[in-house]
């Protein structure tokens, strides 16, 4: 299924006397550097023996700490119509569609990412009563559909199968992802996010090993579309790298 696109000095040299005034820190810097590593891994040998492993004091001094990475974009709390886009007809096995709009959609609501998301039927509505659906721009789908913004998710690549070629890439999902202003009737304000006409490009794989686990073709493109859905969804909330960047 194919959406047509409508929606379309350099610093000032120091004098030579200011120069010769600066002092040689670099191996000063170097000695203060190790003299504070070895002080703080006194420390840590210490203190394991006053109540505290060695992994909690690391913890403390903030090393395995999640880092948070900020939203890329924060979404209406208005209702949002999620597009899957495939015009190339990549996704042979189509309920995997399926699987990750209803991913992606309970993923952004479970973490307050978006408040309303209109449901994928009502989609499927519009798809089979109107003739012309394929010709119609998806800011005006989105308007059909009662939306205020659609997250349209563009299908570059996509592969799911039970036929093992390679190890470390044995099945993938690749897409360019938008966010359309449905209110907006001028082409050049359509877009809100990314600056980047062909989208923010996000994919993930499985592994050799990953895919054997899941045994059927079914399973491996639930998988992967899932977990596609799950990476896109966190563009749109601020989240710990625990919880999908360090996803295999």
């Amino acid at each position: 299924m194919s959406i047509r696109w409508r929606c379309s000095g350099q610093r000032p040299a120091r004098k030579k006397a200011d120069r010769q005034r600066q002092p040689n820190l670099g191996p000063n810097r170097f000695l203060n550097a190790r003299a504070t590593l070895v002080v703080l891994l006194m420390a840590l040998i210490a203190c394991t023996g006053c109540g505290f492993s060695s992994g909690q004091l690391l913890y403390i001094f903030g090393v395995g700490r999640p880092t948070v990475v900020d939203a890329q974009f924060h979404l209406t709390d208005q209702p949002i119509l999620i597009l899957l886009d495939d015009p190339d007809g990549r996704m042979a096995w189509p309920p995997a569609a399926r699987y990750f709009v209803d991913e992606l959609a309970q993923t952004l609501l479970k973490n307050n990412a978006a408040e309303k998301i209109v449901p994928r039927q009502t989609l499927d509505g519009l798809r089979q009563t109107l003739p012309d659906f394929q010709k119609r721009g998806c800011r005006e789908i989105g308007e059909m559909a009662g939306a205020d913004q659609v997250l349209w998710v563009r299908v570059r690549d996509f592969l799911a199968t039970d036929q093992i070629q390679e190890i470390s890439r044995a099945a993938h999902f690749s897409a360019g992802v938008k966010v359309i202003n449905v209110k907006e009737t001028k082409r050049s304000r359509v877009r809100l996010w990314p600056e980047s006409p062909a989208g923010h490009f996000v994919a993930v794989s499985m592994s050799g090993a990953e895919v054997a686990e899941k045994k059927t073709k079914a399973a491996i493109a639930r998988a992967i579309a899932g977990k596609l859905a799950r990476r896109v969804a966190t563009l749109f909330y601020d989240h710990s790298l625990d919880d999908f960047d360090n996803e295999k």
